[in-house]
């Protein structure tokens, strides 16, 4: 657990709560003598049952703590009950929490193993947690934070693999360190950072999210993942920020306002019939709007270690961004636009409208194939193979500095006005 996250979870102490009609006609659970007793005693409990699962509904678990320090659950139903405080457990294994509470709860187990929170709330924010354990599944829950500071999120979070599926909420971190999916999920602002360093060691997660609708600004800053797949949702804004993937990057079928800030690091990244519309992303405090779109790029120190880059189907809208270019060590223009860096043996853009972009592209071979764009800068690249085909670029190409060793440029589309800068390059057209 990275030490920001260890610091929430100490933070989160037992907060009272008298709304709901769960707490309002639950039953204390020392009132039920015997599930309180087998609950009490595991060895208890598997002579009782063996094992067939114990059974608890419409019970109040009060303030937790030292009742339930360091127990163990195993084959336990819970349901329509209500846990509020602080409940640090030993393990917890096949288990379910169904049409549960956990207002303000500090629930947390050394290792979580076949555990189900099907159709559970936090109803504000909450801590449920385990460093260990496997396949712990939310179906139908709602993380519903209430506040939108970052450091006053909640936390759902699991070192072994999990997968959240029809679940909704905001202002929470819900995240894991292992295999972590999301899927039909349905979320307002989040911080989704998966995977994270802990005592000198990395965790990477895997990470694929399925056809989820994100409102609001989605954190996925400073993951440290295997690889991530994105298929069929939609964000308003995914924020990247420096997330390290030591493999590859999928986004297909995502509808996006904006992708932003770059990957520390990949291995491949592949986009298809996707759409980043081009949003505003300054807040409404900001006295100027900025328009963002696509940030398809890691950074310039593990430029070589991205080896395959291709974008079919892309659509971009407007884009205000754009990076510094450095021609011989002099600052020459400014490229505005989309940020598009290419892979060492292979760049394709193909079936893509991107109005306006700097097109980093340091590639063996590099294909542009049906591709619409209004301005497009190409400055300092190092390419192979050029192939242009069917390339509408209208307004302006800027080649500054650019060196090509075998060019095709027959599919590059000329226009009246067209303007071509080609000063330092071995471009000839």
């Amino acid at each position: 657990m990275t030490s920001r996250r260890r610091f929430l979870a100490l933070l989160g102490i037992a907060s009272l709560t008298t709304t709901g009609c769960t707490r309002m006609t639950a039953k204390k659970i020392e009132e039920m003598p015997r599930e309180y007793a087998l609950l009490m005693d595991p060895e208890k409990r598997r002579k009782a049952l063996g094992d067939q699962r114990l059974k608890i509904s419409s019970a109040d678990f009060g303030l937790g703590g030292t009742d339930f320090y360091k127990l163990e659950w195993e084959n336990i139903h819970f349901y329509d009950c209500i846990f509020y405080g602080v409940f640090h457990l030993s393990r917890m294994r096949n288990c379910v929490f169904e049409h549960c509470q956990f207002p303000g709860s500090n629930f947390q187990a050394s290792a979580m193993e076949d555990v189900l929170f099907l159709r559970s709330d936090t109803m504000r924010r909450a801590y449920l947690m385990a460093p260990g354990g496997k396949n712990v599944r939310f179906v139908e829950c709602d993380f519903g934070g209430k506040n939108p500071d970052l450091n006053q999120y909640g936390a759902i979070y699991f070192g072994g693999d999990v997968s959240y599926e029809r679940c909704t909420g905001q202002y929470m971190d819900i995240s894991g360190n292992s295999i972590v999916s999301y899927r039909d999920c349905k979320f307002g602002s989040i911080y989704a950072s998966n995977g994270t360093f802990d005592n000198g060691k990395w965790y990477y997660a895997t990470v694929s999210i399925d056809n989820c609708t994100f409102k609001g600004n989605t954190k996925m800053s400073r993951s440290s993942l295997t690889s991530l797949t994105i298929r069929n949702s939609k964000f308003d804004i995914l924020e990247i920020g420096q997330s390290d993937v030591q493999g590859d990057v999928l986004l297909e079928g995502v509808q996006a306002g904006a992708m932003v800030d770059m990957f520390a690091n990949a291995r491949s990244i592949t986009i298809r019939n996707s759409r980043f519309r081009g949003v505003n992303v300054n807040s409404e405090e900001n006295y100027y709007k900025l328009y963002r779109s696509l940030d398809c790029v890691v950074s310039q120190e593990n430029q070589r270690s991205l080896i395959s880059v291709v974008l079919e189907g892309v659509e971009c809208g407007r884009d205000d961004e754009g990076i510094y270019d450095v021609v011989d060590n002099r600052l020459s223009n400014v490229a505005r636009g989309c940020q598009i860096m290419g892979g060492q043996d292979t760049t394709v853009f193909r079936n893509c409208t991107i109005p306006n972009a700097s097109l980093l592209l340091e590639s063996a071979s590099v294909l542009i194939d049906n591709y619409n764009a209004e301005k497009s800068s190409f400055v300092t690249s190092k390419i192979g193979s050029l192939t242009f085909r069917n390339t509408n670029i209208i307004k302006a190409i800027d080649f500054t500095g650019v060196q090509v060793q075998k060019l095709d440029a027959k599919g590059l589309v000329r226009y009246t006005g067209q303007q071509i800068l080609t000063d330092g390059s071995n471009i000839q057209l």
